[in-house]
């Protein structure tokens, strides 16, 4: 069985290395290809911390409620610190040079007034804060795409920091209402607590009235108890008064009527005798005086048991008579002293002495009424004065507990007093807190307060589209291919001028000049599609086309070097190869920072960088060093590369086997 290489194309490229490396790069250049764009590009925004922006803190700073505010230095410490970008804090005349020769892909300044615009959100004239950015389109349009949305994000960022910062100067005011509000609230709360004082202290005050009107109805009651008791010990008195008066009337009628106890007389003034000296002795001992009255009575029983008369008339009287009071047997005495002298002047005493003792029986028992109704008198007295005692001890504690409430009263009227007082002091301070704005403050308050903090964009070199934007980019490699393809079909190094005696310098030339030629045609007919048929706007139309044409002369010198060195075959590849690298590091997409470290390193030695970096400036409008710098490095490689050409035009003057029969061709 045939081989799949045998008797087919491949089997050309059996023998020798180079044919080998062919089919290598046959291979390989679709995944070198595929290979270098994803690694170039796999996660440019993932390395935005590597473009080097400018930050420039011009903040002055503000005063606000006696506090030091420094915004801009805090939002440039929280940029810093975030490294989102790569920050490089500088000056202003730093910031804007750098940004025009492409050392910063845009700036950042917080302006003077950033710290003073978000403080006066809460003042009279409310402005909000804004951050200045500068960007370069002739730096990177994609670059200064990446940095807007960045600084979208920074301002979010910051909006909501400063929103914070507005929102609590507006609040300021509003949190001394609320203090000068609680203010009030607690002079409310002092005014309601005096307010339950002073009712607590009227309650006692009540209280004590009515206490005060207990104690005084009860000695109303005490005082009329005693006066009642008063009146009956008076009316006892009375009483035995009349008693006493009415026993001596019986006493002397008896000794006027006992003319009939003449013989008795001695025996009667004898019993009155011992009669008077048991009665004096009745003072000390009542029952002595019983005893006398016994024996008055024993005696007077035998004489009326003997037939007297008038004994048996006065023992009558006698019968039922009880005890006397001390005074009463004092007053008794007397009368029976002059009873007993009576009976001893005449006997007809005995009849007003037996009628006498009749009264002075009865008399002895009102004197013994009298005395019980002093005595009950006397009771009703002592209980009243009970009564009163208790009125008055009432009457007192019910004077003090009126007092103390009185005192609260007072208190609490004072209390009372400072609280209002506190809540019309609060009230007023929270409402001067409070801003008065007119129609104008309010909206700018609230235009401050919505967008705290707006981003002011500068555009030193603006792309009036994407298109614009990626043309720096797009026009280089159209260029690049079309050099590649005009080398498809002529010859770099003319067999002809080889087979002359001719120089290399001749001999390259008369390569290059006809491909030249092709270039500025690519030139001229490329710019006019762009231009007038996609409406590219070119800021220096002249200076664009002579830099275009210096670009397709190095890079068709360029692609006529590899293919004289290294042949046409192999120098067809290497020219494919470098537009590879080329496309990948020239920087004409993302900026170079944000790609890998192996872009990094060839893209200041490749031809394509300086052409999108020079292109950038004449079509932005803004030519700088960097423009004079890619045309000085594109010179030299056109004629470097020239140089190389023409070295090895002389070398191939001589013919071996290997250029007569090349081991691959294209």
């Amino acid at each position: 069985m045939l081989s799949l290489t045998s008797g087919t194309e491949l089997q050309r490229f059996r023998r020798g290395r180079l044919p080998r490396l062919a089919v290598a790069a046959m291979l390989l250049v679709p995944l070198l290809y595929g290979a270098l764009y994803l690694w170039a590009f796999w996660n440019p925004t993932g390395h935005l911390d590597a473009m080097p922006v400018a930050l420039v803190n011009a903040d002055a700073g503000a005063d606000r409620d006696g506090t030091r505010l420094t915004a801009g230095q805090d939002l440039t410490d929280t940029l810093t610190d975030g490294a989102a970008l790569d920050w490089v804090v500088t000056d202003a005349a730093d910031a804007a040079a750098g940004v025009r020769d492409g050392d910063y892909y845009f700036a950042v300044t917080i302006p003077t007034d950033f710290s003073a615009d978000l403080a006066s959100a809460g003042g009279d004239d409310p402005t909000a804060a804004q951050i200045d950015v500068t960007y370069n389109d002739a730096n990177s349009f994609i670059g200064t795409t990446l940095g807007r949305t960045a600084m979208d994000h920074v301002r979010d960022a910051v909006a909501a920091t400063a929103g914070e910062e507005a929102a609590d100067q507006v609040l300021v005011g509003l949190g001394s209402a609320r203090d000068g509000m609680l203010q009030a609230a607690d002079g409310a709360v002092s005014l309601r607590d005096a307010s339950e004082q002073l009712g607590a202290g009227a309650q006692q005050v009540a209280d004590g009235a009515t206490e005060a009107h207990d104690g005084a109805v009860r000695l109303a009651s005490g005082a009329a108890a005693l006066d009642a008791g008063t009146a009956q010990v008076s009316a006892g008195a009375s009483q035995l008064a009349d008693g006493t008066s009415r026993l001596a009337d019986g006493a002397g009628s008896a000794a006027a009527s006992s003319t009939s106890l003449a013989a008795g007389t001695r025996q009667l003034a004898d019993g009155v005798h011992a009669a008077v000296q048991q009665v004096d002795a009745l003072a000390g001992q009542l029952p002595a005086l019983t005893g006398g009255l016994t024996q008055v009575t024993a005696y007077l029983s035998a004489r009326a048991s003997a037939g007297d008369t008038d004994a048996a008339a006065l023992l009558a009287g006698l019968a039922g008579t009880d005890l006397p009071s001390a005074g009463a047997v004092a007053t008794m005495t007397d009368q029976l002293d002059a009873l007993d002298d009576g009976a001893e002047r005449t006997a007809s005493g005995a009849q007003s002495l037996s009628t006498g003792l009749g009264t002075l029986a009865d008399s002895s028992s009102d004197l013994a009424g009298g005395a019980s109704t002093l005595a009950t008198g006397a009771q009703q007295t002592a209980d009243g004065a009970d009564s009163l005692v208790a009125g008055t001890d009432s009457l007192a504690t019910g004077t003090a507990t009126l007092a103390d409430g009185a005192a609260q009263v007072a208190d609490s009227t004072g209390q009372l007093g400072g609280g209002a007082q506190q809540l019309a002091d609060g009230l007023t301070d929270g409402a001067t807190q409070i801003p008065d704005d007119s129609d104008a403050q309010r909206t700018a308050r609230a235009d401050a307060l919505a967008t705290p903090v707006a981003i002011e964009d500068e555009d030193v070199a603006p792309a009036a589209s994407l298109g614009e934007g990626f043309a720096p980019l797009f026009i280089p490699l159209a260029l690049f291919v079309g050099g590649l393809i005009t080398w498809l079909l002529l010859r770099p190094l003319p067999t002809r001028a080889l087979a002359t005696p001719a120089s290399g310098w001749r001999v390259a030339l008369a390569g290059y000049l006809p491909s030249l030629v092709i270039g500025a045609g690519q030139v001229l007919l490329l710019l006019g599609v762009v231009g007038f048929g996609l409406g590219l706007s070119v800021g220096h139309p002249a200076g664009t086309i002579a830099f275009l044409l210096l670009v397709a002369a190095t890079f068709l010198a360029v692609q006529q070097m590899l293919l004289a060195v290294l042949g046409s075959a192999a120098g067809k590849v290497a020219t494919i190869a470098l537009l590879m690298l080329q496309i990948t590091s020239a920087s004409g997409t993302y900026p170079v920072e944000t790609t890998p470290a192996f872009f990094q390193a060839i893209h200041p030695i490749l031809p394509m960088t300086y052409a999108v970096e020079g292109l950038r400036d004449l079509i932005t409008g803004t030519p700088d060093a960097r423009l004079w710098r890619a045309v000085a490095y594109l010179v030299g490689l056109t004629i470097a590369s020239l140089a190389v050409t023409a070295w090895k035009a002389g070398r191939l003057r001589t013919w071996t086997v290997a250029r007569l029969h090349p081991a691959l061709s294209i």
